[in-house]
């Protein structure tokens, strides 16, 4: 009898995982990065793509993949292609179809293999210059050569891939063109593929690009906003390029609903493809809580100021002369550990606070440990909240943006704290120590019944479910109308801009559900959007906004830069964005410090004036 073949649960197109780099010490989204590869491939008995763009890897990818293997780290199933490895090692055939034959910059350094498979040369000001990247057989594959400002910043970049007999085949002026070359080589072949974004610094390289036949996926996992920003506005702008294309691509993904939630509310997503797709376990939970020191805490993370570790010394610091005094194991590198090791010096509790530093398998120190703690400034959801709960061990964590409220039921399976109460953080470790061991076990058992919510064959399932929905959504979407919206008109006031303008006439039809007015600033790229107002005058589709000058204070730090204005229309699967054509009736106007004037393509922008120009 023939076995029957289980049905494909992810869509049966090619499907790659794009991150930065897989440093020799890692968590966070390289952790969840690795483990959805993992769980994909696993689902389906299927290969998997996981892409890496950084140049570190370009001599080193297929050993990063074996020893990660080796580690079991990654599932055999999952392939790493790396765009410097990938177009270093390109056959010479597909080398002459890419042919692109410009000059090398003058300043360009050539040099011989020397048994150095990567290269680098300095200027004069200690910079990287040029990267020569060579091929197994000697011959140069890859020359990136930079020339610097006078301020010191890149003013030329070429990156140069050069044939096996010293020809240049193709040359790109940045790292982001060659990556978007790379992806499009890698899919060109089929008719749809689906690209899923993890890591910000990528995401933020690829604003506003996609193609026909890749269903783009972005995934978030941090809070959207820098806590800088939220401490200085009203309206703090997301700290990221990326958020500009949000309601464009075919599936964005956030850890919590919290955080999807808050999205909508800010006015950065408007559209039908947000869903919440937490973090899945990477690492089997216990069956039942096992027998360990009830004073014993511990932190695995990344020892960074955001993390705000100091904290959780400072609440032992404020137990250690207790009969019970906790001690705190923390596992982790970073560019904080020796200010916090001098502050545990400082507390006097040394003796307490041990630094065991990088933990490769960090997910199974909770395991010997009776509480955890976090106390960052903010998450994207907290997987070292879901691996302690896995190993029994109780969560005690600020109650922060985004995750812990979202995994943690207080007092029933780990603990919640106001942020910053390093006090309240104190009295709830000696809580916890000083609870009947019955109590313990019952929270112990609870945590561990909670993180099985978070089993990687559940998250996956839905990540099957919403795969599915982002390819149709992408095969119904339309191509962008090229038209402007027209500005009908415009009123500036001490608190406000009022707009009024008309839909482009190719879009009067379309099934508007919504509208809002987006801006940029086109030095920093601060980007905000508030809603507006659909209404059918005459047979005419208008646009009413107001938008408050409060939530427009983050694009003007610096007088004279210009802020760009557009118009985003959206229902379900379409999305356009349009300039605002305005005329010298309409928007040219001044108040106080703020001018709204038209740029020499005939668009509205504004931008706040120096208080020393004489009019």
């Amino acid at each position: 009898m023939f076995a029957l073949k289980r049905r494909p649960r992810l869509p049966d197109v090619p499907i790659y995982v794009l991150t930065g780099e897989v440093p020799e010490s890692f968590g966070g989204v390289t952790t969840v990065t690795i483990g959805r590869c993992n769980a994909f491939a696993r689902l389906d008995d299927r290969p998997i793509t996981m892409l890496t763009v950084s140049p570190k890897h370009a001599t080193s990818n297929e050993a990063l993949r074996d020893q990660l293997i080796a580690d079991g780290l990654l599932d055999p199933r999952v392939s790493l292609r790396n765009p410097w490895s990938d177009f270093r090692d390109i056959p010479e055939d597909e080398i002459c179809r890419l042919a692109d034959p410009p000059e090398f910059p003058s300043s360009a350094i050539f040099e011989s293999f020397d048994g150095e498979y990567q290269v680098t040369h300095n200027d004069s000001s200690d910079r990287t210059a040029q990267t020569d990247i060579f091929r197994e057989d000697g011959t140069i594959g890859i020359i990136d050569h930079r020339e610097f400002s006078e301020a010191g910043k890149i003013k030329l970049r070429r990156i140069s891939l050069i044939s096996r007999t010293g020809q240049i085949a193709k040359q790109w002026t940045s790292s982001t063109a060659m990556y978007k070359d790379w992806i499009m080589h890698l899919t060109q072949s089929h008719d749809m593929s689906i690209l899923i974004s993890e890591r910000l610094t990528v995401s933020n390289q690829l604003t506003g690009w996609s193609n026909d036949n890749i269903t783009f996926v972005q995934s978030i996992h941090s809070n959207h906003f820098g806590t800088g920003a939220m401490r200085k506005y009203d309206f703090p702008p997301p700290k990221a390029r990326f958020y500009e294309s949000l309601d464009s691509r075919d599936l964005v993904a956030t850890l919590t609903q919290q955080q999807a939630n808050d999205l909508r509310d800010m006015d950065i997503t408007a559209g039908n493809n947000v869903v919440t797709l937490p973090n899945s376990l990477t690492l089997e939970p216990l069956k039942r809580p096992t027998s360990r020191d009830r004073r014993a805490g511990v932190i695995v993370s990344r020892i960074a100021p955001e993390k705000q570790i100091e904290h959780s010394l400072q609440s032992i610091g404020q137990l250690s002369e207790s009969n019970t005094a906790p001690t705190l194991d923390i596992f982790g590198e970073g560019s904080s550990r020796p200010t916090l090791e001098k502050l545990s010096a400082q507390l006097d509790i040394e003796s307490l606070v041990t630094f065991r530093g990088y933990a490769p398998a960090g997910g199974k120190k909770f395991r010997d440990y009776s509480f955890s703690l976090l106390t960052s400034k903010s998450e994207g959801q907290g997987l070292v909240l879901l691996e302690s709960m896995a190993g029994g061990c109780i969560p005690i964590a600020y109650n922060i943006k985004y995750g812990p409220a979202d995994i943690i039921t207080h007092g029933v399976n780990g603990f919640l704290v106001e942020p910053n109460d390093v006090t309240g953080l104190a009295c709830q470790i000696e809580q916890l120590i000083n609870m009947p061991e019955s109590d313990l076990r019952k929270l112990r058992r609870a945590a561990i019944r909670r993180s099985r919510d978070f089993l990687p064959d559940r998250i996956v399932r839905q990540w099957a479910k919403e795969l599915h929905g982002a390819i149709q959504r992408k095969q119904s979407r339309t191509s962008p109308v090229k038209s402007r919206a027209k500005l009908g008109a415009v009123r500036l006031e001490h608190d406000a801009i009022h707009m009024r303008m008309r839909v482009p006439k190719a879009l009067q039809e379309g099934a508007w559900e919504w509208a809002k007015i987006s801006w940029v600033q086109r030095v920093s790229r601060t980007y905000g959007r508030a809603s507006a107002d659909l209404v059918q005058k005459n047979g005419k589709l208008i646009v009413r906004a107001t938008l408050p000058l409060n939530k427009l204070a983050p694009a003007w730090p610096t007088p004279g830069r210009p802020t760009d204005f557009w118009l985003d229309l959206g229902e379900d699967t379409q999305f356009q964005r349009l300039r605002i054509r305005a005329d010298e009736q309409t928007a040219d106007l001044q108040h106080s410090d703020l001018e709204l004037y038209i740029t020499k393509a005939g668009n509205l922008s504004a931008r706040v004036r120096s208080r020393d120009t004489t009019e």
